[in-house]
């Protein structure tokens, strides 16, 4: 994301968590993300901001509209914009939650949004005219993709353990765990079925669990019922607070199951979300889930039989 006149601050207080994209330069306040691939997306959500209602001297409170922020978004690199929502002046005193339905016309491989509050070009240079009252944004997020991962899956049909453990991770500055998971399937076929009536079915769900010893005790965040996932889901946990530390090991553990042949399952594109704002990266990719700005790892994972 490329920004003008902005910063990562608590200038218009907190929005959503932490530190917020503040903008409040003399010049040119606008955020301008790189090219996306939103085919096959739905919506647009954030935090907004603009100004405040007790009128913070770095946040202060807006008079006109002129002062509002608007989104557009193009599809020809910046060429043309289009307006796809106004942050009216009035509203946004106070933090508010913005959900948009994204218009066809946006859903490119090729589509760059833009946040940005009108300016004066005098004599080619940008002036702000009247002082205009700062603004902020916070969790931006697209949504709406179908859950699949690209590419190969981890499966799981061996006769033994059935496990996925990470190698020793930061938590630190976490914020979410997400990943793709599918237990069984709707066809029940002969590589991928699951009993769902059977007595020990609860027992086979797949757990999602983490430690902070080196796997010597395990937490559980969730489990997964095979009923529930005959078709793959894309799911995402808040990472407990008792987890956010160095040498954190995540793992996807299957207790039961009834050998080879049967109760597979399959584990994909598991992520880290990580809520350090100064790096707000974009990994975007047309099949992937849920959307963020936040810095997203891709974490390997050692595949137990």
């Amino acid at each position: 994301m490329s920004l003008e006149g902005g910063s990562t601050c608590t200038e218009c207080g907190i929005l959503a968590e932490d530190t917020a994209l503040y903008f409040g330069g003399s010049t040119v306040r606008q955020a301008i993300t790189q090219d996306l691939d939103l085919r096959g997306a739905k919506f647009l959500q954030y935090w907004g901001r603009i100004g405040s209602e007790n009128n913070m001297t770095s946040c202060h409170r807006p008079i006109c509209r002129k002062e509002g922020v608007l989104l557009d978004y193009s599809t020809d690199g910046g060429i043309t914009w289009t307006l796809l929502h106004e942050m009216d002046y009035q509203k946004y005193i106070s933090v508010r939650h913005d959900y948009i339905l994204l218009p066809e016309d946006a859903l490119t491989n090729t589509t760059r949004l833009r946040w940005w509050q009108p300016f004066v070009i005098s004599n080619g240079i940008v002036v702000s005219g009247v002082e205009r009252a700062q603004w902020a944004l916070d969790n931006i997020l697209i949504g709406g993709l179908a859950p699949y991962a690209h590419g190969d899956s981890l499966y799981f049909n061996g006769c033994q353990i059935r496990q996925a453990a990470t190698k020793p991770l930061d938590l630190t500055r976490a914020s979410k765990i997400m990943f793709v998971l599918q237990i069984g399937s709707m066809s029940q076929t002969d590589s991928c079925n699951s009993d769902l009536s059977g007595p020990h079915a609860v027992d086979k769900a797949v757990l999602l669990q983490y430690s902070v010893n080196n796997g010597i005790t395990w937490h559980v965040i969730a489990q997964h019922q095979p009923k529930d996932f005959t078709q793959a889901q894309r799911v995402s946990y808040n990472v407990p607070l008792e987890a956010r530390m160095k040498g954190v090991l995540l793992r996807w553990w299957q207790p039961r199951h009834n050998g080879t042949g049967h109760d597979q399952w399959a584990l994909d594109h598991v992520e880290v979300v990580l809520t350090r704002k100064q790096n707000y990266m974009m990994n975007f990719s047309r099949q992937h889930g849920l959307r963020h700005f936040y810095n997203r790892r891709r974490r390997s994972l050692r595949r137990y039989p």
